[in-house]
């Protein structure tokens, strides 16, 4: 695999196996990463996700390479990877001062997904809210979790009692004809899918417990790469296939790729 390491293309990457706790992001797991979906050589919002990384690392005082510099490694790597149709772009920032970028195939499970409440709440306090960090202890064991029960993922919900998001997406739902959003009040990630739904396809915020998303007509998950997936199942609901829904989808996938970023 082509590994774009502090601008470099290189085949192999290693990080040191010790270090002073203020410099060696990677056995901290201190740093933020980005997602990001490529359609035959172009970008899915690349300017957004990085405005967020840059968010993201203003939060946690890190320091980041310049934007500039960013861009011309992600045309690099997609150079360098030019037989990739649709691919899944990983950026990681360090609080080292490394940067990493790697592009590959991009593949999707096809196994319906389903949802179960996760036992334990998101703190929508704490520093590392809004932000995609590498800390990703408490989404990998919800989906240790999940797994274990035979689900796909978890519903978190914050301190209040209110949805916020999944292990690894946002959460949108359907009622009355209309699309739903929780607010970031909760806790949740600012994903881009959410932030384009909210800006072009009237979807609107709203805060929403565990018990009432359990009526909704329908239930999605949101992400760069997964854009919008019915879930099939939450706890013991199961949904059926929304008209509304699968236009929503397709409409969707077409806006954006009319606005890919080369």
């Amino acid at each position: 695999m082509k590994i774009l390491h502090n601008g470099d293309l290189v085949t192999d990457l290693a990080f040191p196996a010790s270090g002073e706790l203020t410099n060696n992001g990677w056995l901290l797991g201190d740093g933020i990463f980005e997602t990001l979906k490529s359609f035959d050589g172009k970008i899915l919002a690349l300017s957004r996700h990085l405005d967020r990384a840059f968010q993201s690392a203003s939060i946690l005082e890190i320091v980041m390479p310049e934007r500039r510099a960013i861009e011309v490694g992600v045309a690099t790597i997609l150079q360098a990877t030019s037989e990739i149709a649709i691919g899944r772009m990983r950026m990681t920032f360090l609080s080292s001062g490394d940067w990493v970028i790697t592009h590959k195939a991009l593949n999707l499970p096809s196994k319906p997904l389903s949802l179960i409440d996760y036992p334990y709440p998101k703190n929508e306090l704490s520093i590392l809210v809004g932000v995609k960090t590498i800390s990703y202890g408490e989404s990998a064991h919800a989906l240790r979790f999940a797994c274990r029960a035979g689900f796909s993922d978890v519903i978190f919900k914050n301190t209040s009692g209110n949805v916020a998001e999944s292990a690894v997406a946002n959460i949108l739902w359907e009622s009355d004809s209309q699309f739903c959003t929780p607010p970031l009040s909760t806790g949740c990630l600012p994903g881009i899918t959410r932030g384009l739904l909210l800006e072009q396809f009237n979807v609107i915020e709203m805060d929403i417990t565990p018990e009432q998303l359990e009526k909704v007509t329908a239930l999605y998950l949101l992400s760069s790469t997964r854009e919008i997936q019915q879930v099939a199942r939450y706890n013991n609901r199961e949904f059926a296939i929304s008209n509304p829904g699968q236009e929503l989808i397709r409409s969707f996938s077409n806006w954006i790729r009319s606005n890919l970023e080369p």
